[in-house]
């Protein structure tokens, strides 16, 4: 009895040899296990002893398949087939006939029903190539009570195509608050951008923006320009890059004022850097009038999003300069400072 299940181990084994792939090293080695597949000089092999292992092309003397495999050779002709090789030569018993060839001339092998290296790269490389959405929310509620009463709500959204060459985005951001039952922010901005580039380090943008401020009494707010844009860094931890052209500005005000219209300037700056705790953000827009240098608008919004474990959600805690030189006028501020820290969410 025991003889018969050692002699079932046995044959079991001796199977499980035969059904393998072999390859045999120019230094002697021999390895049992299932090829699945070549490129760029390394094979890749599933074994039982040692799982997926990686073998360099240049180091194989030989290698037999007991199935059918695809190889691509130097001269572009693809075979399918099982594989047999000596010494010196390398044969694969194909449908149209036996192909003979050598290792080393063997460019790709993919296993049949799935896609060969050349065509999986070339997916990838297709992928890349497509514009791609991508999204993100903020939100944040702050309240107060005791010697005096505040609520506020601050929220704004991106949505981004980016592609290989341009970049299309839509943006809005809204506050409000009330402290002691009477407004202390009313304002809202929302816009569209449109970047498209000239080569690795320049590109052309048109963009266009519209809002209001009811704290400041503007009642409508428009702008549109376009102009050139230079990359100063591109990588994938820190992106850096300045803007200038030439645009119009409008706006509109609360009671008798007269209204701003004029050609205009039109400067930025775009920041992102990759941190190992987090990501920091700078946008800046500069915004004169050609007429009246002095008549010019600036926002500046600082911020650092720190990733929490959940998928997708941040926190962003900022800073937000916003500067209106026409808001003395009527006797409000020019500069309106507001610091944040909000739930961000980004999703694609």
């Amino acid at each position: 009895m025991k003889l018969i299940q050692v002699l079932s181990v046995a044959a079991a084994l001796l199977v499980s040899a035969a059904s393998a792939d072999v390859i045999v090293t120019k230094g002697g080695s021999t390895i049992n296990g299932k090829i699945l597949g070549v490129d760029g000089g390394k094979i890749k092999v599933a074994t039982d002893f040692a799982g997926e292992i990686t073998i360099d092309q240049s180091k194989v003397a030989s290698l037999t398949t007991d199935e059918p495999i695809y190889l691509t050779l130097e001269d572009g002709t693809t075979h399918l087939g099982p594989v047999s090789s000596t010494e010196t030569s390398l044969s694969v018993a194909s449908s149209t006939g036996q192909a003979n060839t050598t290792i080393d001339s063997v460019t790709e092998v993919w296993m049949p029903g799935e896609k060969s290296p050349t065509t999986l790269r070339n997916e990838a490389a297709l992928a890349d190539l497509k514009r791609k959405w991508a999204y993100e929310a903020t939100f944040d509620l702050t309240g107060k009570t005791g010697n005096s009463e505040s609520n506020g709500l601050g929220t704004s959204f991106r949505a981004t195509l980016q592609g290989p060459d341009d970049r299309l985005q839509f943006f809005a951001r809204a506050n409000y608050e009330e402290t002691d039952d009477a407004k202390s922010a009313d304002d809202a901005r929302g816009g569209v951008d449109y970047t498209n580039r000239i080569g690795t380090k320049y590109n052309w943008y048109v963009r266009t923006e519209l809002g209001y401020d009811d704290i400041k009494d503007i009642e409508q707010m428009y702008t549109v320009a376009a102009g050139f844009g230079y990359i100063f860094s591109e990588t994938e931890k820190r992106n850096l890059g300045v803007r200038g052209g030439f645009g119009y500005l409008y706006e509109s005000y609360d009671g008798d004022r007269d209204a701003t219209s004029s050609a205009s300037m039109d400067l930025g700056l775009n920041h992102k850097e990759t941190l190992k705790w987090g990501t920091w953000i700078n946008r800046a827009t500069f915004t004169p009038t050609i007429e009246d240098f002095g008549n010019f608008r600036f926002d500046l919004d600082s911020s650092v999003d720190l990733p929490l474990k959940a998928e997708g959600w941040s926190i962003r805690s900022g800073v937000n300069f916003a500067y209106d030189s026409e808001a003395d006028v009527s006797d409000k501020e020019e500069l309106d400072t507001t610091y944040y820290i909000r739930m961000l969410l980004k999703w694609k």
